[in-house]
């Protein structure tokens, strides 16, 4: 708002009086001579004609132009004030907006190395104890593998000896079939003989019946043996397989943590890129409402009307309501008109939708005679 020094007035008022009594003096002196009974007989007479309304409006044109220039002074200084102040202003928040900036992208960084050195000492880690646990399984399959070759060892020695001795007991029953079959014809001269190759017979028998028997108990054995190998052998493959799970897990783990920490950065940038363009659209909007906005010398300091504006897509005015008065109608019609006068904010059409719909569809101004507030 322009105010208007009062002492600008003084210089031009005075001047005029002093003219004015200048003036009177003059005539005053010129009434006292006409008085004078005596007659004066001058030498010389020149007599002229003074025009005083001349001279007064003279006068009052001189003392309005001197007090128009004053005043045309004084606004432009106001004026002149006003700007640098706005500029001072504008300049003093695009570096607070850079310092945010800057300091939101270095702790940015801090973040995102932390989080890598985390992520990697965490690789390192299960590296390692996936390492040891393959060496601990190479270690047990050696023994299960050294066990197994023993144990099938001790079977196939078990299992020949049972058939060497079974081929023995065979050799030595056919041995007394060929003497019975000898001793046939010579019955009563084989008689004891004949006994006695009974008798060998029956042991030759119970020999065979005893490897048979023992054979069979070292099959049932060997098979024992095999189904718990094989039991084992299971076990151990269970075993690996549930780790190869697990591991698996925790490699779908570390996959979905990076992908969700790659998905974490790239929301971080947009929200940087956001905030910037924000900055550079606010500036835009204020600029434009500026340009558009007509203040009056009758605005006062402290006055203020918060007007709500809704845009389409393209950047045209869809609405502009003043939501919160001034107490001054010139006041805020002066504010809802630099909305409409802008028309379109030609700009708003470069935002994406997003941006747009969650910052500049619809957002209310305080419009000040010291400057525009969001």
């Amino acid at each position: 708002m322009w105010t208007v020094d009062k002492r600008s007035y003084l210089v031009p008022s005075l001047l005029a009086f002093l003219v004015h009594v200048a003036v009177v003096l003059l005539l005053a002196g010129h009434w006292f001579d006409q008085a004078d009974p005596r007659e004066l007989k001058p030498r010389h007479i020149q007599a002229q004609m003074v025009d005083l309304g001349a001279v007064s409006q003279a006068l009052e044109k001189q003392t309005e132009q001197a007090r128009r220039a004053e005043e045309a002074r004084k606004k432009a200084e106001q004026r002149k004030l006003n700007e640098r102040e706005q500029a001072q202003e504008k300049q003093r928040q695009q570096e607070l907006a850079a310092q945010d900036k800057a300091k939101k992208a270095e702790q940015a960084q801090e973040q995102k190395v932390r989080d890598e050195q985390a992520a990697k000492e965490k690789s390192i880690k299960e590296a390692e104890q996936k390492a040891e646990t393959q060496r601990q399984q190479k270690e047990q399959a050696e023994v299960l593998a050294k066990a197994k070759a023993a144990e099938a060892k001790a079977v196939a020695e078990s299992k020949q000896k049972a058939q060497e001795q079974a081929k023995l007991a065979a050799e030595k029953k056919k041995q007394v079939e060929d003497l019975a079959k000898a001793a046939a014809g010579k019955k009563k001269l084989a008689d004891d003989q004949a006994k006695v190759a009974a008798e060998k017979k029956k042991q030759a028998d119970d020999q065979a019946k005893a490897a048979a028997e023992k054979k069979k108990q070292a099959d049932v054995a060997a098979k024992a043996k095999a189904e718990t190998e094989a039991k084992r052998v299971a076990e151990a493959k269970r075993k690996q397989e549930e780790q190869q799970r697990k591991d698996a897990d925790k490699a779908r783990e570390l996959a979905q943590f990076e992908k969700e920490l790659a998905q974490e950065q790239q929301r971080m940038a947009a929200d940087r890129a956001s905030q910037q363009l924000m900055v550079s659209m606010t500036d835009y909007i204020n600029g434009e409402l500026s340009r558009n906005w007509r203040i009056s010398s009758a605005f006062r300091d402290g006055m203020e009307a918060v007007v709500e504006i809704r845009l389409f897509p393209s950047g045209e005015v869809d609405s502009a309501n003043l939501v919160k008065s001034s107490g001054d109608s010139g006041f805020d019609n002066a504010a809802v008109q630099a909305v409409f006068k802008v028309d379109r904010f030609v700009r708003v059409a470069e935002v994406d939708p997003l941006t747009f719909e969650r910052n500049l569809r619809k957002f209310r101004v305080k419009f000040r005679p010291e400057g525009l507030r969001w």
